[in-house]
């Protein structure tokens, strides 16, 4: 049995959701880091709302969130064009935090055996 243990506290940096009244999120995009003093780490959480990928990103990458912010657009973008040519409703609103670090607490349990907050 692998035992694990609480290594930090997940923070959403930027998130962003494309989301369809009455049809819920159908594409995410956000940036989470992995609080822990100097072994911090940033997430990037990308894809289908009901699976998207959680990557880990370089640890030099610069906390920029203007830029991050920049990128969810440009990842998001591609589902709302195709859901409004579709007649869908669709627009793009703030992650909610809970539901962001959900995905990146499963990937890190999944894979490194870790309880985070």
């Amino acid at each position: 049995m692998v035992a694990s243990s609480l290594v930090g506290k997940l923070l959403v940096l930027a998130g962003g959701v494309v989301n369809v009244p009455k049809g819920g999120p159908r594409a995410v995009s956000a940036y989470v880091v992995l609080s822990a003093g100097a072994q911090s780490r940033v997430f990037r959480v990308r894809g289908g709302a009901h699976a998207p990928s959680v990557e880990e990103l370089p640890s030099a990458t610069t906390l920029d969130i203007k830029h991050f912010q920049v990128e969810l657009q440009e990842d998001l973008q591609p589902a709302l064009d195709e859901l409004r040519t579709q007649g869908h409703p669709a627009h793009v609103e703030p992650a909610r935090p809970e539901w962001v670090t959900a995905f990146v607490r499963e990937h890190l349990k999944s894979t490194e055996g870790v309880d985070v907050e």
